[in-house]
């Protein structure tokens, strides 16, 4: 197997599942040799996960000043977001171009001029390959590659699980349900029956909950879905849903909604319990109901943990460095 430069191209190294996913894959080829590196446009080098130091991380002033220097390299050009596709098409000759797509980022825009740009930088001649069976299914012509979590760091501690503590991921945003999401608080708080804990990445605050500190370290919130009881998301889209999968992994109940993406691996009444999207009552009746049904919450906890069995990131490699060879 020939192995080639790789240069991934971000926007930047911000707290989040993409770029999670975008790092565990620098780190696991680059442990199987292949020389790789960042191009990044407005972020310093991540100080929030372990890349492997050998990994160089450049920092560009813009697009066009990072298109000048992608075009003199020698080496396979991997996009990570709509705006990056295009630097990664000028830039890459034949076989070189390829486009990480881990959502259909048309969800995340309004304008219609928008969703326009996005939507050509699917038809510019990269190869796409994508994390989610849902973006394969809506965007023609993307191989699925998928997608893993390090069980070795997401699984099950010797900790005192509380039942009742709801623990989820803050993200003020539209698309995540936000509004739901502070509403499903609200009514479990005016319960009195859950202890109630937020983390986030944009230091979002509910009166209604405990808020983690902003960037936790993993091994910590490993700690975190370790203690809790119950994960819960109100997303209304989800290109996959990766926090879900690491509270199954670690023992929580995930309560969520039918974010399109999440159905890859949430099962309802085998691995978590699926609500409908806009309805927050009824996941503060799954949180209630869970409580007072403890053959159900040990059921759902086992069919979570087997689930996360499922999700190592070797395969998903293997299938990577087939694809980059061609």
């Amino acid at each position: 197997m020939k192995k080639r430069h790789v240069i991934y191209i971000v926007e930047s190294g911000g707290l989040c599942g993409g770029v999670r996913v975008i790092l565990e894959q620098l780190n696991y080829l680059r442990n199987r040799g292949w020389h790789v590196e960042v191009y990044s446009l407005d972020q310093s080098r991540p100080n929030w996960f372990p890349l492997r130091a050998d990994i160089p991380w450049w920092r560009f002033e813009s697009y066009s000043h990072m298109a000048r220097h992608l075009i003199q390299r020698d080496a396979i050009k991997v996009a990570t977001w709509w705006k990056t596709a295009f630097p990664v098409a000028e830039s890459s000759k034949d076989g070189e171009g390829f486009y990480l797509v881990q959502d259909i980022e048309t969800s995340y825009y309004t304008q219609p001029a928008m969703k326009e740009q996005v939507e050509k930088s699917y038809d510019l001649g990269l190869t796409a390959y994508t994390t989610s069976h849902w973006v394969e299914e809506n965007l023609p012509g993307c191989e699925y590659v998928g997608i893993g979590i390090d069980q070795n760091l997401y699984r099950p501690l010797d900790i005192q699980r509380q039942l009742n503590a709801v623990l989820s991921c803050g993200r003020p945003q539209l698309l995540k349900g936000w509004t739901d999401h502070c509403e499903v608080y609200r009514r479990l708080r005016q319960t009195q029956q859950f202890a109630l804990y937020q983390f986030g990445v944009m230091g979002a605050a509910l009166p209604y909950a405990n808020v983690l500190p902003r960037g936790i370290p993993d091994e910590e919130l490993v700690r975190w879905y370790n203690r809790s009881g119950i994960f819960i998301s109100t997303s209304l889209h989800e290109g996959f849903s990766l926090t879900l999968l690491e509270a199954m992994a670690c023992g929580a109940i995930v309560i969520c909604t039918n974010a399109d993406g999440n159905m890859q691996f949430c099962e309802n009444g085998v691995n978590s319990i699926v609500t409908e999207p806009g309805q927050p009552q009824q996941i503060v009746e799954a949180c209630v109901n869970l409580l007072e049904n403890p053959e159900q919450l040990l059921a759902l906890q086992a069919g979570g943990l087997e689930t996360a069995k499922q999700w190592p990131w070797e395969p998903v490699i293997d299938r990577l460095e087939a694809l980059f060879c061609g």
